[in-house]
């Protein structure tokens, strides 16, 4: 088992929370569990494999959490500095991508060249310093501004292009419902397709006893409406959803497939003609509540899959995966990274014809760690590589709460659960901004998802809190729509 030791001289720079859901990545992007711990000596990391791999972390370099990661490391019999580990991952990171996207015809601007070779700057003064780490601080900082800068550059240009090619971009947007919703002409004027919510502890709470009434009357009004229906997921395997009276067989890998085989056949059979694409599976990749092993939730999405081409020869399956950087590998007993699990289910011969990202940012057990663009951008060419259409499932993004009067981060026990200050709202609304134009400039993506429109039981926040609060991202995202598909 390899160890790697790191000095920390930055005071909350790094949280104990934080500390296990740090990971290693190697050169060719798989994914190796740590296990690290926290203490007023530094930060140790134990990983099962010695190979040398970078260090991924979430770390708060500003006023902001962000995953960091270093360069290649290999054990050493002294600590490195994390700081300045940090600062060199980052910069590298930084560097690679510049030269990838500018010898591809990327235009740059003054302000990027000039925040890089500060940044250069700033890492050198740290390495040579007596006291490296305010440097390398500052050399992370500049660096963060640095790609924000350069991922705006490559989108704005990515879509040029783009809209030199076609007038209208093939891309839904859409959100999610558990039934019509009451702000029905705000809905309309942002979205163009509908996420049917397909809960089976809601559809069949008895056994053989379904209740299909609000499914039926959101699958009129969704085509009554000319949206286009997204079904499911069908089988959410993150969480517990199963009915109660499925109990006694959760155990029972042979009964449970051939109940959930039912399942799916009697929906996806009962809208035969009105939902084509099926989110049949949920976070499979991950697992949850159920306990089920890698091994069993693979063949479970091979008979769901099986069951839902059994009725509808044209149907269009997707599956969705829960944190595509592989945080859950830290914290599981799963061996398989995200696209390696997506790999395996091909090559048992499962039909998959799209795949759904999951990137809800935040800190709670199914979020993705927060990233900047450059990361997504990264992501979404990494998933681009298995040639299928991708979606990608936001939702409002967790973040630090501000206090109203001075701006500032706000603690924990001071900040209201359900107030959020003018300047949270902002960064929620930037973030998903940033995110849908990152979707917009890649070919591959062709659908974006918000995942609660008013569902208050959910866990994600809902974008409408009720008829007379809409959050700010819904007219941000009409007028983005507006931009990009013009009304002919």
């Amino acid at each position: 088992m390899g160890l790697l030791q790191f000095s920390v001289a930055t005071e909350n720079f790094v949280s104990q929370s934080a500390v296990s859901r740090g990971d290693f990545i190697t050169f060719d992007n798989r994914v190796i569990p740590a296990w690290s711990t926290l203490t007023e000596d530094g930060l140790s990391c134990r990983r099962q494999q010695p190979d040398s791999s970078k260090l991924r972390l979430l770390c708060r370099p500003a006023d902001r959490d962000l995953v960091l990661q270093t360069t290649s490391l290999r054990e050493n019999s002294s600590p490195y500095n994390l700081e300045v580990e940090l600062a060199r991952g980052e910069l590298s990171r930084l560097r690679h991508f510049y030269a990838l996207w500018t010898n591809a015809g990327l235009k740059t601007t003054p302000e990027l060249e000039d925040l890089i070779s500060r940044a250069h700057a700033a890492f050198r003064q740290g390495i040579f310093s007596a006291r490296p780490s305010a440097a390398a601080r500052e050399s992370i900082c500049l660096t963060c501004r640095a790609v924000e800068r350069l991922t705006q550059s490559y989108v704005a240009q990515r879509i040029m292009y783009r809209q030199q090619r076609t007038h209208h971009f093939p891309m839904s947007v859409g959100c999610r419902l558990t039934e019509i919703p009451t702000q029905e002409q705000a809905f309309l004027d942002t979205f163009n397709a509908v996420l049917v919510k397909t809960r089976w502890k809601d559809l069949e709470p008895r056994d053989g006893d379904y209740q299909w009434e609000k499914l039926d009357a959101l699958v009129e009004w969704t085509l009554q409406k000319r949206l286009f229906p997204v079904g499911g997921p069908l089988l959410d395997l993150t969480s517990d959803c199963f009915p109660q009276w499925m109990s006694p067989w959760k155990g029972d890998l042979l009964n449970l497939q051939s109940f959930t085989s039912d399942f799916v056949e009697t929906v996806v059979g009962r809208y035969v003609g009105k939902i084509r694409h099926w989110e049949v599976v949920c976070g499979a990749n991950r697992g949850g509540e159920n306990e089920l092993t890698e091994e069993q939730r693979l063949n479970l999405v091979a008979r769901a899959v099986e069951a839902a081409e059994a009725v509808d020869e044209q149907i269009q399956i997707s599956l969705r995966v829960i944190q595509p950087w592989g945080e859950y590998l830290s914290d599981t007993k799963n061996r398989l990274s995200p696209i390696q699990f997506v790999d395996a289910l091909r090559r048992c011969g499962v039909k998959i014809s799209e795949i759904n990202l999951d990137l809800r940012f935040g800190i709670g057990p199914l979020c993705s760690l927060p990233r900047d663009m450059l990361a997504v951008s990264h992501l979404l060419d990494m998933w681009s590589l298995l040639q299928l259409p991708v979606s990608v499932m936001a939702a409002i993004p967790e973040g630090p709460r501000f206090d109203s009067a001075s701006g500032n981060e706000a603690p924990p026990d001071e900040a209201a659960p359900d107030e959020a200050a003018p300047e949270e709202i902002s960064w929620q609304t930037k973030v998903l901004e940033d995110l849908f134009l990152m979707c917009l400039s890649k070919e591959r993506v062709i659908g974006f998802y918000c995942l609660n429109w008013n569902d208050k039981a959910a866990p994600d926040q809902p974008l409408a809190d009720d008829p007379e609060h809409i959050h700010p991202v819904v007219s941000c995202l009409e007028d983005l729509e507006d931009l990009y598909w013009p009304s002919e």
